[in-house]
């Protein structure tokens, strides 16, 4: 898949990326399908329709070799116990030492995530990119909800704040919680008017990283507009396009690097709405510049 640079097993064991996916939407509450995302996902990547050079002329061959450990088993009947085994499969792969892309499912998946860098000791703030605040205590008569997630995450002991990238759908209720809960806020009107989003972001994580050790980045794809994105599960009008995400996450990412982002998550691609596969190509596109932003020197 791209390039030959995922594979489930590579004959000398020396892999220094990898990849998993979760195939959960248990608590969508509008389109489900996400669980569906990875293995779609995967299916685009084994097109012939990629190189796999970035635009700063950086060939992924040459660095990366991914292992795809597959999916996590989802209990669909238990978001409670699916949750344990995300978290438990994420704990398993991250203590090898080796940097993680999870790929969704919901935005759930991301609780999983925070479980597990709680159980590995990692003091970890949240590069959280999102359309939404996902701050609510309890939706759909859970507290595992999509909507739920940064509010489960800001209630873990290693949590040292969170950054809020791309919001435009939220309450008045939400946004003061996110401010007692040492979160910095930055609507999408508020990136959009930025001079240059990849100055923003790299400056951006240069601050960050002065303060954090471990930095986890949680990408959710209805941050782009739907017109840029229509496989998502909970689409928002007037969102970023695909040229100023890549702006901001690649200064991001070039500024952290794999010494901070020891993980990072891309969520709630929903392929039973991906007209054309845009969404799609949207992701392999950010895949291919974010992983070169990690090693560009």
């Amino acid at each position: 898949m791209l390039c030959g640079i995922f594979k489930s097993n590579w004959e000398d064991n020396d892999e220094n990326f990898n990849f998993l996916g979760v195939p959960i939407d248990i608590t969508s509450s509008y389109r489900c399908g996400a669980r569906l995302g990875p293995d779609s996902f995967r299916k685009i990547l084994s097109s012939e329709n990629f190189e796999c050079s970035s635009e700063s002329e950086i060939d992924l061959i040459k660095h990366y070799r991914i292992k795809d450990w597959g999916n996590i088993g989802i209990i669909r009947s238990d978001i409670s116990k699916s949750i344990e085994r995300i978290s438990e499969g994420v704990f398993s792969i991250l203590s090898e030492g080796k940097p993680l892309l999870v790929f969704g499912g919901d935005h759930s998946t991301t609780i999983g995530v925070g479980h597990s860098l709680e159980n590995l000791n990692l003091s970890t703030h949240i590069i959280y990119v999102d359309s939404h605040l996902d701050l609510y205590d309890e939706l759909m008569e859970t507290r595992f909800s999509h909507g739920c997630t940064l509010k489960r995450l800001t209630e873990l002991n290693n949590y040292e704040g969170a950054t809020l990238l791309g919001y435009r759908d939220f309450t008045k209720d939400q946004l003061s919680l996110a401010r007692n809960e040492r979160i910095k806020l930055f609507s999408t009107n508020e990136l959009i008017s930025l001079p240059n989003l990849y100055q923003f972001g790299y400056d951006l994580g240069i601050k960050l990283k002065e303060k954090h050790s471990n930095i986890h980045i949680s990408l959710d794809l209805d941050v782009l507009d739907p017109s840029v994105a229509p496989g998502v599960g909970n689409p928002v009008a007037a969102g970023l396009n695909t040229r100023e995400l890549l702006w901001l996450l690649s200064g991001i990412f070039q500024s952290l690097k794999t010494t901070h982002i020891k993980s990072w998550d891309i969520v709630e691609y929903n392929p039973l709405f991906d007209v054309s596969e845009i969404t799609g190509f949207a992701i392999v596109k950010i895949l291919i510049e974010c992983l070169s932003s990690l090693i560009i020197q």
